[in-house]
């Protein structure tokens, strides 16, 4: 009987050794689950589980005034981690971890809360410019190089940041309004951005711009009889002999500008909406659109006899960087059955500069084609003049911005000198924007300007407004070109060449 219970005494102490290995295994791997759930791999810093977890508890129990600041490195990431192995990106993670720590101290909390994602909470300050003053630190420390093996590794952040409780009292709202402060920081290539409720309300107005460019643009597809679209054509006016008895013009083209009609907020003007939709990507079908009405324009104008007035079309950097543009526009052109020549594409300056190599060689593309590539708002872009040689551009289109202080500004005077002599010795034409006053077209014609694109030959109209022009225009011209001065008469010669075949 006592080998028995002896017996019995060391099979149960197996069993609890047993089962106390077990629960310590068992313990061992729930610590391990509870740590891969709330740390961030690459950093060891706490992730948004313990985020969401601490911060409402931190604003339920403490009422003094806090600061969220939400941190993301720029588009220089994902570059960095599709050219190098994923060790060197988790590395430059790391590094940034210790300089965010090294920055914030015991001011506040720090999270990881995505790959390319920092959340700090500071948990309380006495003046806003404290705030700001971190937010400087934080981005001059995070955006010093990198060495690492031989590298040099440079990256960007942008930082949004929102108040508690001046800009929410609950965690969703505050962390809400510190990622549109983050947004707009950006959107603006800034390196911080407060939250302010402009921000907010500007953000609910381009969500509601772009619900309505989209139902727009079902609208057009589908032909209501009520199409919010419409495009308006701004002449082009070449003139010749300006200033003497011998004087002629004759509309040789047109820019094309989209109007949008909305049916409860009336007329949008481009500078609202344009952006929103290149930021959203639906600056593609809509650009889609404008090209084939612009098309559809440049087949009625061969039709009534108009053959050699063209039409320019603007491209933003965000349509002009999509990858298959060159073999979109030459497909719809060939498709529709113009000749590339009538249609003439329109690039900003500073677009040309995004991507410069994929931007010669598409422009070079379409060039070989026979489209004519013009540069718009030319000046006011900053470019290489290193690139610019090399781009393959036919016109330029001096800005408005220089043109509105001649011929009373020197400054002005000197930079449209300046920039119609470049244009001149790189073999390109000039188009003047923004002309709206005889003085003005007087000065720039002395320097070799001829073609004019402004209020005082014409505003932007509608196509049948703009044929009519087309028809009228040798005595609308010489009405102009004789505003102030002799009258002048018009010649056979030039009334048939307007009338007949604007070029």
């Amino acid at each position: 009987m006592g080998l028995l219970i002896e017996s019995e005494k060391l099979q149960s102490k197996k069993v609890i050794e047993a089962l106390e290995v077990s629960l310590s295994s068992e313990k061992k791997r729930a610590d391990r689950l509870n740590l891969q759930l709330t740390t961030n791999a690459e950093t060891g810093m706490p992730n948004s589980v313990i985020l969401h977890r601490e911060l409402d508890n931190l604003l339920e129990r403490t009422p003094q005034p806090k600061a969220v600041l939400f941190l993301a490195f720029n588009d220089s990431f994902g570059m960095l981690k599709r050219t190098f192995a994923s060790k060197i990106p988790e590395w430059v993670l790391y590094q940034t971890s210790l300089r965010i720590q090294k920055v914030v101290g015991d001011t506040g909390r720090i999270y990881h809360t995505h790959e390319d994602e920092f959340l700090i909470l500071i948990d309380s300050y006495e003046t806003t410019s404290e705030i700001i003053d971190l937010a400087r630190q934080l981005v001059e420390k995070i955006e010093k190089s990198h060495v690492m093996a031989g590298l040099t590794i440079s990256l960007g952040i942008n930082l949004g940041i929102a108040f508690y409780p001046e800009h929410g009292r609950k965690k969703s709202i505050l962390l809400r309004h510190a990622d549109i402060a983050l947004s707009e920081a950006v959107r603006n290539k800034e390196g911080y951005q407060l939250f302010t409720p402009e921000l907010k309300d500007r953000m609910v107005e381009n969500v509601e711009l772009q619900n309505g460019i989209l139902l727009a643009l079902e609208s057009q597809a589908n032909s209501d009889d009520r199409p919010q679209f419409e495009l308006y054509l701004h002449p082009q006016v070449e003139v010749r002999h300006w200033g003497t008895s011998q004087v002629q013009g004759r509309i040789v083209g047109a820019e094309a500008l989209i109007r949008w009609k909305h049916p409860t907020r009336g007329f949008i003007p481009p500078v609202k909406f344009i952006p929103v939709a290149e930021e959203t990507g639906l600056i593609i079908p809509l650009g889609q659109w404008i090209l084939h009405s612009a098309i559809t324009y440049i087949l009625d104008l061969q039709r009534l006899g108009f053959k050699h007035v063209s039409v320019s079309v603007n491209f933003s950097s965000a349509q002009f960087n999509y990858e298959d543009i060159a073999f979109m526009v030459k497909d719809i052109a060939r498709r529709r059955g113009i000749e590339p020549s009538s249609l003439k594409l329109e690039i900003t300056e500073s677009g040309l500069m995004d991507n410069v190599q994929d931007t010669i060689q598409k422009a070079t593309s379409l060039r070989e084609a026979g489209f004519k590539i013009l540069i718009d708002d030319f000046g006011t872009g900053y470019s290489s003049l290193s690139y610019l040689k090399d781009l393959p551009v036919d016109v330029v289109k001096i800005d408005k911005s220089f043109i509105d202080g001649i011929p009373d500004s020197t400054n002005d005077q000197a930079l449209t000198r300046a920039i119609v002599t470049l244009a001149q010795d790189l073999n390109m034409g000039i188009i003047v924007e923004g002309t709206e006053t005889k003085e003005q077209i007087d000065w720039l014609f002395q320097k070799g300007c001829t073609v004019f694109q402004g209020y005082y030959f014409s505003k932007p109209l509608p196509y049948g407004d703009f044929v009519k022009l087309l028809r009228t225009f040798p005595q609308v011209f010489l009405e102009k070109a004789n505003k102030g001065t002799e009258p002048v008469q018009i010649s056979e010669e030039t009334a048939s060449k307007d009338e007949t075949a604007p070029s």
